[in-house]
């Protein structure tokens, strides 16, 4: 409720306002209507209590000086009230010289008044009451013999015995201090509106908040801050609560520090703000240091349950031949820039290690990971998790619809894992979504902006899909922009080792053993495997040779034999014996080998174990490569 206080200065404009406020019904506002004068402290304690004040000529000057905090309108006198005024001197007093005494002249344009009067009128301002006998006796010496101002004036000079009349308020004047009343309420109760808005921000949030001004006084505090140091710091000086030594003497945008506070460990964040447009004040934060942590772990949980980080870095990529340092060279440069990139590679390369090891390298890396495999979802399926769907778009659709994996990755990265198993109709919306950076749900006519840096990988072939109709080609040249081909594990040479130590140093440490000795002979073994499955059948062989195996030194014979290695593994026995015996037949035999089986060079290669290039020049000569 704003409460409005009507403060007038004679019995006769008592009854004229409340006619007007009678006329008028406003929620949220109540007016009170008092008759006082003077401008003595003693008569006007009662403007404290309310929000606006509504007062004519000195008393309203005495009360913004005695309450500022208190919205003051005035009870403005027109020159027409003034020349009403003069007029009636004039048929009451004959020719008389008058003494015209206002704390605003402005609102007086005493020539055109003079002359409209054909009166003698002298004019005088008069600031302060305590100002006023001074001037009428100055004016009395010049000749005035009747005084005409407000109402202070008119006591002073009933008590001097001197004549005087009042200048009334109108009708015009009454209404519009009224309306002006109730404007300045509207703002008021907006600006209430805002404070109150803000305060529940600042209580709401988990954090101690609360602002200094220039002087350090503390002008705003949230509830937390009241509890955290026990009392209620409003209008307290902020260094007799903490001391900051100088810095805000050299803060110009924000200022952190990590510091003791109330015998807590806490994080300290200061901001500079504006007040009325002059840089004087400090927005304060304080966190606590263990309160953060258990945030930090509950939006790493919760992100992590969605499936929207990326937990790899390219740390975490254990590799040291050539190529693969070549490559991750290549991948931290792309990682610096925001093009789409398609990774190409076998299966079980790691091409999802080197995606998420640059999404955690780049710009992006704060914003959403996202990752599908297209091959895992049927059609149907596929374009609702990609793109989403609006409410009703099908049976059984969830109410309020349902934010799409595009949606989901805005500003951050969209992984499509297999794109090449992406549905042809599904290749136009996500073409649509890379050229015009914007996504339509499924049954829904919103067209939503979204920015999303798109990652795929393959391990098939894309030009030949494409010859075949199965790929769009301009869908193709929008997510190879950049590409990194991530070799099979058989061409990097020495980390078959580096990767096999790893592992079973890890799966080892899992089982709480002792770490076994790795004997060259089993390297050896390992070495001539063309692991047609790259890391991950590597990753498998070695948790499975740690579990048969225990703590044992791991041999050449531990790798091949075939009560170790049963199930899955099981056909590396096999593999390894038929590559001895392909690498004694003759150039010859081994191409007719070849056409009998009917298989592809590189699936050959696997079967086989010679490498791509010896292969090359045992068949050239047939002509077949």
């Amino acid at each position: 409720m704003i409460e409005i206080l009507v403060i007038v200065p004679a019995e006769e404009l008592y009854e004229a306002f409340n006619n007007e406020i009678n006329r008028i019904s406003i929620n949220g506002v109540r007016f009170t209507t008092t008759y006082a004068y003077g401008t003595e402290e003693s008569k006007l304690t009662m403007v404290k209590s309310y929000d606006i004040v509504v007062v004519r000529g000195m008393t309203g000057k005495a009360v913004s000086q005695l309450y500022p905090e208190v919205t003051r309108v005035d009870i403005a006198m027109s020159s027409a009230d003034v020349l009403e005024a003069l007029v009636k001197i004039k048929r009451n007093y004959n020719n008389v010289k008058v003494g015209l005494v206002l704390s605003d002249i402005s609102i007086c344009p005493i020539d055109a008044i003079k002359e409209l009067t054909n009166m003698d009128v002298l004019l005088r301002q008069v600031r302060d009451e305590k100002d006023l006998e001074g001037v009428v006796r100055e004016l009395e010496s010049e000749g005035c013999e009747v005084f005409l101002g407000g109402f202070t004036l008119n006591r002073l000079c009933k008590r001097l015995n001197i004549k005087a009349e009042s200048i009334l308020t109108g009708k015009e004047a009454i209404r519009k201090s009224i309306a002006e009343a109730l404007n300045a309420a509207s703002i008021l109760n907006r600006e209430r509106t805002r404070v109150s808005l803000l305060q529940t921000i600042l209580d709401v949030t988990d954090n101690v908040v609360f602002a200094i001004n220039t002087f350090r006084t503390i002008i705003r505090a949230n509830i937390l801050a009241n509890q955290f140091f026990g009392f209620d710091i409003t209008g307290k000086n902020l260094n007799d609560i903490i001391t900051f030594g100088d810095v805000f003497e050299h803060i110009t945008s924000s200022f952190e520090v990590v510091q003791c506070i109330s015998n807590e460990m806490v994080y300290v964040r200061i901001v500079p703000f504006e007040i009325d447009g002059e840089g004087s004040g400090f927005l304060i934060t304080i966190s606590k240091i263990d309160q953060i942590e258990k945030t930090e772990k509950f939006v790493r949980t919760e992100l992590a349950n969605k499936g929207l980080t990326a937990r790899y870095h390219f740390s975490d990529i254990i590799a040291q031949s050539l190529p693969m340092r070549q490559i991750i060279a290549k991948a931290i440069r792309y990682a610096s820039v925001d093009g789409n990139i398609l990774l190409t590679g076998e299966t079980g390369t790691g091409k999802e290690l080197f995606v998420q090891s640059m999404h955690n390298a780049s710009s992006r890396s704060t914003g959403p990971f996202v990752a599908i495999n297209c091959a895992a979802i049927s059609e149907q399926l596929l374009e609702s998790e990609l793109f989403g769907y609006s409410e009703g778009a099908f049976t059984g659709a969830r109410k309020g619809g349902k934010k799409g994996l595009v949606e989901l990755a805005h500003e951050g990265t969209l992984f499509l894992d297999e794109i090449g198993e992406l549905p042809i109709q599904l290749q136009a919306k996500l073409l649509r979504v890379l050229q015009e950076k914007q996504v339509r749900r499924v049954g829904g006519d919103e067209v939503i902006p979204v920015d999303v840096r798109i990652m795929s990988a393959t391990n098939q072939n894309i030009p030949e899909l494409i010859e075949k109709g199965l790929f769009r080609r301009d869908l193709y040249y929008r997510i190879n922009l950049l590409t990194l081909h991530i070799p099979p594990l058989r061409e990097r040479g020495a980390d078959i080792r580096l990767l096999f130590t790893h592992y079973v140093n890890r799966y080892a440490t899992k089982m709480k053993l002792v770490v076994p000795k790795i004997e060259e002979s089993a390297f050896k073994q390992l070495d001539e495997y063309s692991f047609p499955g790259n890391i991950r059948e590597l990753r498998n062989i070695s948790e499975r040779i740690v579990i048969l195996n225990g703590s044992a030194n791991i041999t050449g014979s531990t790798i091949f034999e075939t009560d170790v290695l049963e199930g899955e593994g099981a056909y590396v026995t096999k593999l390894s014996e038929a590559k001895v015996s392909y690498k004694k037949l003759s150039d010859e035999e081994l191409y007719k080998k070849y056409l009998e089986l009917g298989v592809s060079l590189t699936e050959f290669i696997n079967i086989s174990g010679i490498s791509r290039t010896t292969l090359w020049r045992k068949f050239k000569k047939f002509e077949t490569i």
